[in-house]
């Protein structure tokens, strides 16, 4: 019974051109409102930091005052006073150098969840796949005992087998039946999983094998996934940010300038006007920002170690997965002598050496060991996306 490359599409599909994983991949990320969300959330951030960074505006300071009296206490005063302020720490050359790490960090985000939706959409895929080799599996097994049961229909009506016969064969083809319709609704509930990321107007054909190719290397050196990357920045950033802070004593001066009138009655003058103001920084205000900034970079390195040590092991148990199942396949017979169980089978039956259950059992057994091969080719696959995930691979470019 050999397997028949058949894809459970409607039949506006057959005029569709097929597409691959890739192609797949491809269309799920190329979507305007993807590259517009995080090309958001970076101008957002930025924004953020140009406001830690404005320079504030200078003031004008206008004053008057005038006592009024005899000529003793008479005394009037105008100052007009610019003032700007200024600040001798270099926080935020320090905020500056940090936002290159933090865009840096949202871009690594980004192209962590497009790894993420790769994975997903190209598990997706081959789960389709997955169902559609099933199903033509199951088609080819219904085809076999439908054929079966004509060629017993006319022996029954020759009178050489009992009705018995006819109505086991109909019954295992009800049970077949049965067990496609459950296949169908699966299939059914994957290509819907698949079309949520797609705009298909019609289902095109889906074109790739199921089964990977052989495994790579176990070697697989530095981790270099997008999450990793990303709390690596986030961590050169928050240094960055605990370096501008610490030194309250030489933010927030003040130097002003102006011109100052004076006129105490009996003679009058005018002048130039300096000021200076400094904080007197008794406490250190900046305590609470560092302490929350190391907690952050704590809580970052903290997380980077536990998903380093995660990735590697995911990375060594995919590659298990996929070496285990590879092999397995390898210790199977040969799909090219599928079927020929069914057909010694239906030789013994019609030379009266066979039993009908035993026919039947031949042909059940044919369509398991394809439906098993199928699942250990799934696993491969599973196995081989897991892999690819952890050395951030599959996103087309």
């Amino acid at each position: 019974m050999a397997l028949l490359g058949v894809l459970a599409l409607p039949q506006s599909a057959s005029a569709q051109s097929e597409v691959s994983v890739d192609e797949v991949v491809r269309a799920a990320l190329a979507r305007p409102d993807i590259e517009e969300r995080f090309s958001a959330r970076i101008a957002g951030a930025r924004a953020e930091v140009d406001e830690e960074l404005v320079i504030p505006m200078p003031t004008l300071e206008l004053a008057h005052e005038q006592v009024f009296g005899n000529a003793d206490v008479r005394n009037l005063e105008f100052s007009a006073l610019v003032e700007q302020s200024f600040d001798l720490s270099g926080w935020r050359a320090s905020l500056r150098e940090a936002w290159p790490h933090r865009e840096s960090a949202l871009r690594a985000a980004a192209q962590s969840w497009r790894l993420e939706v790769a994975t997903t959409v190209r598990e997706a895929f081959f789960r389709v796949r997955h169902h559609q080799e099933r199903m033509a599996v199951m088609d080819a097994w219904i085809a076999g005992l439908e054929r079966g049961l004509t060629g017993v229909q006319a022996r029954e009506a020759r009178g050489d087998v009992s009705a018995y016969q006819t109505r086991r064969i109909r019954r295992e083809i009800e049970l077949a039946t049965a067990r496609r319709a459950s296949e169908a609704a699966v299939l059914a509930e994957a290509w819907a999983n698949l079309e949520r990321w797609t705009t298909w107007e019609t289902r095109p054909r889906l074109r790739g094998d199921l089964q990977p190719t052989a495994a790579p290397s176990a070697e697989i050196g530095e981790l270099r996934r997008p999450k990793l990357e990303r709390l690596q920045h986030q961590k050169r950033a928050l240094r960055a940010e605990l370096d501008a802070w610490g030194s309250p004593f030489l933010r927030g001066w003040a130097l002003g300038a102006g011109y100052r009138y004076v006129d105490a009655g009996s003679s009058d003058g005018h002048g130039f006007l300096v000021t200076l103001a400094l904080p007197l920084a008794f406490w250190n205000t900046d305590a609470p920002r560092r302490e929350q900034l190391r907690a952050q970079h704590l809580e970052a390195s903290r997380e980077l170690a536990l998903l380093t040590s995660l990735a590697t092991r995911e990375h060594a148990a995919a590659q298990a997965r996929l070496e285990a199942a590879l092999r397995s396949l390898e210790a199977m017979s040969d799909p090219a002598h599928d079927g020929e169980l069914t057909r010694l089978a239906q030789v013994a039956f019609e030379a009266g050496e066979a039993t009908l259950p035993e026919l039947l059992d031949a042909f059940e057994s044919d369509a398991d060991l394809q439906l098993a091969r199928l699942d250990l080719q799934w696993e491969a696959r599973r196995a081989a996306i897991a892999l690819d995930r952890s050395r951030s691979l599959g996103v087309p470019q």
